[in-house]
Order: structure tokens, then sequence, then C-alpha cells
């Protein structure tokens, strides 16, 4: 079956694009996880200037990397990693798959798999062999994914100050070649 997708590294112009699929995403992806509260604050404006502020320092440092996947001339999911943020993650996996998400309807195509490729690539072209992500225990989609793809689970948060669904589990890859022949 041939791919009906492409992927590229995303240019400034794609903060918008990359905001609205993020927005879309936490919607449906976390409605039944998260406190709805939590969700509605999210808006397109705030994530389209953080991911501003992110695509300006990757291309500024050279330390990260951002990719888009378009199917139809429209953006319909996105890759972000680095340089791992988490001390207590940075010695066994350096780097780090910091953002994925893929449109509900561009799901279960390949995207995610070509992301978390290409992430990879990059990711070894930084120097880093090893990388982990962090994500709510409860969303058992994206767990299947990364179980999926020979992440093992490499360490936990629990949120202790409430009921809030945000305890997380983090997903390593020892090796970052296995991703890479995706």
């Amino acid at each position: 079956m041939e791919k009906d997708f492409t992927l590229r590294p995303a240019t400034l112009s794609d903060a918008h694009a990359i905001a609205e699929v993020q927005v879309a995403v936490w919607q449906s992806a976390y409605r039944d996880i998260l406190p709805a509260a939590l969700i509605e604050r999210m808006s397109v404006a705030d994530r389209e200037n953080g991911w501003s502020k992110i695509l300006t320092a990757y291309a500024e440092s050279g330390r990260g990397a951002v990719f888009v996947a378009e199917q139809s001339d429209a953006i319909v999911g996105f890759l972000s990693c680095g340089d791992q943020r988490d001390d207590d993650l940075m010695a066994a996996f350096p780097g780090e798959f910091s953002a994925i998400y893929v449109a509900d309807s561009a799901q279960r195509q390949g995207i995610g798999r070509a992301l978390m490729g290409e992430g990879a690539r990059a990711l070894k072209a930084m120097g880093h062999g090893a990388a982990a992500l962090w994500v709510l225990s409860e969303n058992a989609g994206a767990r299947g994914f990364y179980q999926a793809l020979g992440g093992f689970i490499s360490a936990e948060r629990i949120d202790t100050r409430g009921d809030d669904g945000l305890n997380e589990i983090a997903y390593g890859w020892a090796d970052l070649g296995e991703i890479c022949a995706i």
C-alpha cells in the first residue's frame, strides 16, 4: 500500500496548523481522561505562540526538530524532539520525543510510525542513541502505539496533588536504530 502523506521539517509558518492539530487531538484524546476545564483552557492562539517559540529556538540552536505530516495539502500530524529535559531520564535517554500528535482522521495510516522514524533519525543526528517520552498513564491508545514501536516503561510520575488524571509513564528506547528503520 502506497502512503498518501508526506513528511517534511516544519517551518515557522506551520505554527498555526501545528497548534490546530494539537488542540483538536487534545479535545478528542483526553476528553475522558483530563478535566474538561483543563482541556478547554488550551487554545489554538496560545499553542501557536508556543510553537512559534519552539520552532524559532530549534532553528537557532540546532538542538531540536519538528516534523509535519501533510495529507491533501493539510498538516495532519507532527512530532517534535530534542535534548532530554527530564533530569531523571537524562543519563539513560539523552534524547526526547517531546510531542507527537496525529489528527483523528489521519490515524492508523502509518503517519505516527513515520513521524517517530523521522524523529529518531533527527535525534541520532544530534548525537543521541537513546530517547524517551512521557505519556498520560490513562492514554491506552498512545501507550499501545509506543509499545508496538518497541518502547518500554522506564519511569513513572504520580500526581499526588489531586485526582486530575495527570499520572504519567515514560517509555524509552535504548537503541534508536530500531525506530530509525521504520
